[in-house]
């Protein structure tokens, strides 16, 4: 169990993959337009980690629609989440996210707590459910 694991998901949906050294436990990734967790830290001696791909997890979230500039908006239990990060090109994992409302980025889950978001704070402990089996067309 990631360490900030607040709803287990299907225990069949975890997953190694390659990923970046900067990989620590309870981080959140987007692999390709998949939504992951870091099960465990990055392992040198197999240059990646296992990440769960269901589920739900104490994240930091904005309450913003959109990056630049930056613009408020209330985020509702239940509402759709995105996100965006810096992507490693050599194993196609983007971390260091910034998940918010600001469409047009990757989905990433829903608001998963009975609280909404205020406009412009910044939750480091919001619930959120991964959207299971990435976006794009071909997506489950």
């Amino acid at each position: 169990m990631a360490i900030n694991q607040v709803k287990y998901g299907v225990p069949q949906n975890r997953r190694w993959f390659k990923c970046p050294t900067a990989v620590t436990s309870g981080m959140p990734v987007l692999i390709g337009t998949i939504a992951a967790v870091a099960l465990d830290a990055y392992d040198s001696s197999m240059g990646g980690t296992t990440f769960e791909l269901s589920g739900s997890y104490a994240l930091t979230v904005i309450g913003q629609s959109t990056q630049s500039p930056v613009s408020g908006l209330q985020i509702n239990p239940g509402d759709e989440l995105f996100a965006s990060g810096s992507l490693d090109a050599a194993t196609g994992v983007t971390y260091n996210l910034t998940i918010d409302k600001t469409r047009g980025n990757c989905p990433f889950g829903n608001l998963d707590q009975s609280t909404p978001i205020l406009s412009g704070v910044t939750n480091t402990a919001a619930y959120v459910r991964l959207k299971e089996g990435g976006s794009g067309p071909y997506a489950a």
